[in-house]
């Protein structure tokens, strides 16, 4: 696999799942157990970028997403992804789809699983279209400012030969600071392309609007690491 390539997949997969916690339906970059509700929309611009000169790694990425609550319990999205590195570029295209099949709001518990394809719109780089599905669970823990916990699994399908491991955890915490302002964080396990550790703040501009900002730092590779900005709004 080419070293763009390599680059290509892990700057990516870094955008997975950004919808923003305002719509409730991913931490920083890993899903959580919920959905949005029918007939909603999530729309958001997300913008993500190592911060260092091109010949030392520096690229940014551009992209979209669309999310849509078909019903209370099942959601659908589509994203789209521009990478530049100073030299070359690259886009892929992502559809996911989530489906909750637990929910009780008294115990602040809830369950879902759902799967995303990532189709690469250039094959010159070697590049497959990939699969993942996934499971996840959270707990809401009201004496703790309504502190959410959310854990899971997932398993990569398809993509390059040398995609690293296929399996892993989902770990992710969401902590309400102040009004309108959270602490989120969230990790996807394995030495891999999806592998990253982020955090950072999401602030709830108004009741439909959010913005996210972090860091995320890859789990193998130097100097894997990047700085990402979400904004969205829900209607």
């Amino acid at each position: 696999m080419s070293g763009f390539a390599s680059f290509f997949l892990s700057t990516v997969v870094v955008c997975l799942f950004v919808l923003g916690t305002s719509a409730q339906t991913t931490l920083f970059n890993n899903p959580t157990a919920d959905t949005l509700p029918k007939g909603s929309w999530g729309l958001e611009g997300d913008f993500i970028a190592k911060p260092s000169p091109y010949r030392d790694g520096g690229y940014q990425t551009y992209g979209y997403r669309i999310a849509y609550g078909v019903h209370n319990r099942t959601e659908v999205g589509s994203n789209f992804y521009y990478t530049y590195d100073g030299d070359r570029s690259a886009a892929q295209a992502e559809f996911s789809i989530k489906q909750n099949v637990y929910r009780n709001e008294k115990l602040g518990v809830s369950v879902s699983g759902g799967a995303v394809v990532f189709v690469p719109l250039r094959s010159n780089n070697s590049d497959k279209t990939a699969v993942m599905i996934y499971g996840v669970a959270s707990k809401s823990i009201e004496p703790l400012n309504g502190m959410t916990v959310t854990g899971g699994a997932y398993h990569i399908f398809g993509g390059v030969e040398d995609f690293g491991d296929k399996t892993g955890a989902i770990v992710g915490i969401n902590q309400p600071i102040v009004k309108r302002v959270s602490f989120v964080a969230d990790w996807f396990s394995g030495k891999n392309r999806i592998g990253y550790a982020s955090a950072g703040f999401n602030f709830a501009v108004t009741n439909r609007q959010y913005l996210t900002t972090g860091y995320s730092f890859g789990n193998s590779g130097r100097g894997n690491n990047a700085f990402a900005a979400y904004y969205g709004i829900t209607f």
